[in-house]
């Protein structure tokens, strides 16, 4: 029998063990994600602003569209999207104060129509542009949080799952790596209450800094779409009218 001091050496020895094993913090997992993302540390430190044009295909590797997204530093943000006959044209764009919605038929005489975007929705948008421009970093402390919600399994990768919290609203959960800290999925809840993962297959280097190449869109666990960023550009001209309402 094992006498009391064997016991509490043995207890002492677990408990180091289990200690040493702790997961890191939330923070600890985002300095390793910008390591992993950045060739450099300083290599986000003169972004400004991003372009991206993504071809989205379904199942059968049909077109759905082509998609093209600019983000400007603080917070102004344009998407456009095309139909696969690049008939219509839409597009969604904030600059931070206001945003509206314009949907275009591209043909001669072709229906326009302009909306305006509620508040709440802007200040999302808003807040989703700084996510994307911060390369992983938690918000500011009087804009939200970023927590660890734990070690899951996405796409046969075990990942550290952050979400990240923003007052306005807007959230999104990243799956990190537990081993090389390569961003391996981004989970966002749509208005209509689905889950979107975006998982990613493929990533591309530009500049420095690690992007997302090509991407399987999920909702609600069901696959529906591949995603395949065709250009990438680091701080494109884009004025600031190409954000600001069209019709006054």
């Amino acid at each position: 029998m094992a006498s009391l001091r064997h016991l509490g050496c043995l207890f002492v020895l677990l408990t180091s063990t289990v200690l040493s094993q702790a997961a890191p913090t939330a923070q600890e997992i985002i300095a390793k994600a910008r390591s992993a993302a950045l060739k450099e540390p300083t290599s986000a430190d003169q972004v400004k602003g991003l372009h991206f044009e993504v071809k989205v295909t379904d199942l059968d590797k049909k077109s759905t569209g082509l998609t093209i997204l600019d983000l400007a530093a603080p917070q102004s943000r344009r998407q456009i999207s095309y139909s696969p006959d690049f008939f219509v044209e839409s597009i969604t764009a904030t600059n931070g104060l206001e945003g509206w919605v314009s949907t275009h038929e591209l043909r001669p005489g072709g229906r326009q129509e302009n909306k305006i975007i509620e508040f709440k929705q802007v200040a999302r948008m808003k807040d989703s542009t700084v996510s994307d421009l911060s390369f992983f970093q938690a918000p500011a402390p009087n804009a939200g949080s970023a927590e660890l919600l734990g070690t899951n399994q996405v796409d046969g990768k075990k990942v550290y799952s952050i979400e990240y919290k923003y007052l306005s609203g807007f959230s999104t959960i990243r799956h990190f790596d537990t081993r090389s800290y390569e961003l391996v999925a981004t989970d966002e809840i749509m208005p209509d209450g689905k889950l979107q993962r975006q998982v990613v297959k493929e990533l591309s280097w530009v500049a420095g800094i690690s992007f997302a190449k090509r991407e399987e869109i999920y909702i609600d666990g069901k696959k529906i779409a591949e995603a395949v960023y065709e250009k990438i550009s680091i701080n494109p001209e884009v004025s600031e009218a190409s954000f600001a309402f069209p019709v006054r």
